[in-house]
């Protein structure tokens, strides 16, 4: 994934501070940098133009994409700049936003798009190449996105082939001014930490995840550099002793494309097991799976050894079947967002 940091010139983070975390996040892979031309809170207006200017020259030379969130009254401003990717937010008209993307690349705002507009692009021979779309961020606490309309605005935007991102907060740096509450998009991750914030949004389908606040820790770049695309990954305790069945649980899972009822069922453990070689052993005292917990069928299952479910009931003690691990409670919701055919795997600590 093509992730990125923010950078906003002219408040209170640090100048070299700035220019230190471009160079640290474009090291760790991280391709984008957003930044804002509609801050009120910003220091004056010199102080912001040489902030931007040596934040827009760090940024070019590591190579990243440079996206400004910029409005209707000051684009004209910044439309002339090279080597910027304008966030057009709202008071642009389709037809507006057509003609633009013909002469440079633009983002739309994912949050407030309809299919309506999104047609009219179409009708105004739009140059959708030059087309992705960035959901807003939300300072006031309970203002952010609701997930379900959230993942309804990124299906839509799919649909005309555009590709979306998103912002996760900063849970343990820097928030930035002036309520210093985390910039999420999604409501659900405002005190998620960062790293199970930018794994829900890649669970969700989310193309690229920004972190909004201006300063984040050195773990939470590493996490969010760290997210695959469109693939669940949750954090789990390995319960079992069993070489082979760690071996084979550090894979990872597609789930069938056939949904059961009871269980996530992965459509390869069997198949890890036969390219491992192994044996798994019945576990001496079988007991009840539970809502979370990650199995797989032993020895004395037959040709299912080797089978991984993820358990989403309550079930009966089985003989044939070993709990192997736990997904950690606090994610146990992640196994709700694993689609069929898609990717998922686990993270033991």
């Amino acid at each position: 994934m093509q992730n990125g940091i923010s950078i906003y010139a002219g408040l209170d983070y640090d100048a070299e501070e700035n220019l230190a975390l471009i160079d640290e996040a474009a090291a760790l892979g991280f391709k984008r940098l957003f930044t804002s031309a509609q801050i009120p809170e910003t220091a004056d207006a010199e102080t912001f133009q040489e902030d931007f200017a040596d934040i827009l020259m760090t940024a070019k030379f590591n190579g990243m994409e440079i996206i400004l969130d910029v409005n209707a009254e000051n684009f004209s401003t910044y439309n002339g700049i090279d080597g910027l990717t304008l966030r057009l937010d709202d008071g642009f008209d389709a037809q507006q936003v057509a003609e633009i993307s013909k002469t440079r690349k633009i983002q739309i705002n994912a949050s407030t798009v309809t299919e309506e507009f999104l047609t009219a692009l179409v009708n105004g021979v739009a140059n959708f190449q030059n087309i992705s779309a960035l959901h807003n961020f939300y300072p006031h606490p309970n203002t952010g996105l609701d997930t379900y309309f959230f993942a309804d605005q990124n299906r839509i935007l799919h649909d005309f082939g555009i590709a979306v991102g998103a912002f996760v907060p900063s849970k343990d740096g820097k928030k930035r001014l002036p309520l210093c509450e985390g910039l999420p998009t999604l409501e659900d991750c405002r005190n998620f930490s960062t790293d199970l914030s930018a794994r829900f949004l890649a669970a969700l389908g989310t193309d690229f995840i920004i972190i909004g606040d201006g300063q984040p820790t050195k773990d939470e770049l590493n996490a969010v550099a760290a997210v695959v695309n469109d693939e669940v990954i949750m954090h789990a305790q390995l319960l079992s002793n069993d070489l082979t069945t760690a071996e084979i649980l550090s894979n990872t899972f597609t789930r069938r494309a056939d949904v059961s009822k009871s269980v996530i069922r992965a459509a390869e453990g069997r198949q890890f097991l036969r390219e491992v070689g192994g044996v798994i052993p019945a576990d001496n005292l079988p007991i009840e799976r539970s809502f979370g917990d990650v199995t797989i069928d032993n020895e004395k299952f037959a040709r299912y050894a080797g089978e991984i479910q993820i358990v989403q009931d309550v079930l009966p003690a089985d003989e044939r079947v070993n709990i192997a691990a736990h997904i950690l409670d606090e994610e146990n919701f992640l196994t709700g967002y694993i689609k069929p055919r898609q990717k998922f795997s686990f993270k033991f600590v």
